[in-house]
């Protein structure tokens, strides 16, 4: 008598992935936006630890003093990161030290720091150097600030205002959208006018004539980027609208009785989120990149802010005895926003429904 085959048990198969997700992470350009991004907000998230002063903090025996120069051997030769001290004289004249003092990291001293309104509150910081000399990784600039200092504390500033921007964007340009879409008529007839009067200004000449209109300042420059962005939201979301308000599913939602508002919001806007999605990834590089402009041009914000932009507007008047001030501000913002174009655009194609098939 055989013996009978014994077979497996059944167990359940591991749910996989959306494939637009494996799209995604399998993208060398969203591993590349996801970098970027992540750093920016690993700094924007923990600035007053990664700082090593105040960003406001002003050392006058160090203006315009260059990136400090490290060295991997102390004064005997015993392994290490070791710095030198580096002022600027009177004269203008650059003085290096003859002393090696080491760079320590997870230090205590200073300045003690409150975060997240007074949630955390501690005087550790990151990097610091062993050592009665002043510590400017990056250089200082032409008060004697940290600029490592002010990059960290600017990248908060910018996430903020890019946040924000989309935020309104999102609140006002997506319902305006969403309606003049779905009902057409003269609803849609002057909900669009009013869209092309928005759109035919450029984003940042219609950001510098809010700001002119409201004042100067961080807050009145995250609401005239921010209303400067509702009529790409509104445009975007009505074109979507419009290609779904007559397929099948809304139709048989009609059938059924449901309300307006509940097929806008159930069936019509979840649809409708992929190139919502894609554009608030490209819109938080456009805000970031408006926000510095209107710093750059001094309509931003106020010193002493560390705002990228302003940050980039006093350097360029250094830029040939100390590039250094122009040039890390500069490169924060290039990389920021190319982080987010390139994020951007791995969720454009990895959303696209032409390559879900």
């Amino acid at each position: 008598m055989t013996e009978p085959i014994r077979t497996a048990p059944n167990t359940p198969d591991k749910p996989k992935a959306p494939r637009w997700r494996r799209r995604l992470f399998r993208s060398p350009l969203a591993v590349a936006g996801f970098l970027f991004i992540g750093v920016f907000l690993l700094v924007a998230t923990f600035a007053p630890f990664i700082s090593p002063y105040s960003p406001l903090e002003q050392n006058l025996r160090g203006i315009n003093v260059p990136p400090m120069r490290v060295e991997f051997r102390g004064p005997q030769g015993q392994p290490g990161l070791w710095v030198r001290e580096v002022t600027r004289s009177p004269l203008g004249q650059l003085e290096a030290g003859q002393e090696l003092y080491p760079i320590r990291f997870f230090v205590r001293g200073g300045q003690p720091w409150v975060w997240w309104g007074g949630l955390l509150q501690s005087d550790l910081r990151l990097i610091g150097v062993d050592g009665p000399i002043k510590f400017h990784l990056l250089g200082s600039d032409e008060q004697g600030r940290d600029i490592l200092s002010r990059l960290a504390h600017g990248a908060w500033i910018s996430l903020s205002i890019g946040l924000i921007v989309v935020s309104i964007g999102l609140f006002i340009g997506v319902p305006m959208g969403l309606v003049s879409g779905y009902f057409g008529g003269t609803l849609d007839l002057i909900v669009q006018r009013v869209v092309d009067v928005m759109l035919s200004f450029p984003g940042i000449l219609l950001a510098i004539v809010l700001v002119a209109t409201l004042g100067t300042g961080l807050t009145n420059v995250m609401i005239a980027v921010g209303i400067a962005a509702i009529p790409v939201y509104a445009r975007l979301v009505r074109g979507s609208v419009l290609s779904l308000r007559d397929r099948e599913f809304v139709e048989a939602s009609r059938a059924l009785g449901n309300h307006n508002r509940r097929i806008m919001l159930k069936h019509i806007l979840p649809n409708a989120l992929p190139p919502i999605i894609v554009q608030s990834s490209l819109q938080m590089a456009v805000a970031i990149l408006f926000a510095a402009g209107l710093g750059f041009l001094g309509l931003g914000a106020r010193p002493p802010e560390p705002e990228w932009g302003l940050m980039l507007a006093r350097g360029r008047e250094y830029l040939a005895t100390a590039p250094h001030v122009a040039t890390f501000p500069g490169l924060a913002i290039m990389f920021v926003a190319l982080g987010f174009n390139l994020l951007g655009d791995a969720l454009r194609d990895a959303l696209d429904p032409r390559a879900l098939r």
